[in-house]
């Protein structure tokens, strides 16, 4: 068997002040504070005999609903899901714009269908390099640097 360590014995310290003194059915509150109903009893007890314990100890019985929770939260929420609007029409753009994402994304695609088919032209190549990087240049420069403090969208809302 292992030795005892300091940890154990602070453990079982630990422990005992939680069990607290053994009270045998005794409350700590008065008897006054008890609630009674008009004969007498204390609401919430009953005095069968369930083979637990002594005959005419009081067993505290659940008179809460017995249907099932989500039945009751079901009647109380109706049927309803969320549904999102529907959301704006995108901006409509101008033609350099359409042209800077031409450029941006078709260069690539036809220097990758050019390797594909095996077709080299240095005047093709250095047309849709100078596309790629012109697109780039014009999306980036055209994208809002800094926020307008007075917009009232704060960004994303769940």
């Amino acid at each position: 068997m292992s030795e005892r360590t300091p940890d154990d014995a602070e453990w079982e310290r630990i422990v005992a002040s939680l069990r607290g003194p053994d009270t045998e059915g005794r409350s700590d509150w008065p008897d006054v504070e008890a609630a009674q109903d008009d004969s007498g009893e204390t609401p919430g007890e009953d005095t069968r005999d369930t083979g637990v314990g002594k005959p005419d100890e009081p067993v505290i019985i659940w008179r809460g609903s017995t249907e099932d929770v989500d039945a009751e939260i079901e009647r109380a929420v109706p049927d309803e899901h969320f549904v999102p609007p529907d959301p704006p029409p995108l901006p409509r753009a101008d033609a350099i714009t359409w042209a800077a994402w031409v450029g941006a994304l078709g260069a690539p695609l036809l220097l990758l269908l050019m390797t594909a088919f095996g077709v080299s032209s240095g005047f093709v190549i250095l047309g849709a390099v100078a596309a790629f990087l012109g697109g780039v240049a014009i999306l980036v420069s055209r994208m809002r640097s800094h926020r307008d403090p007075y917009d009232p969208d704060d960004g994303a809302v769940v």
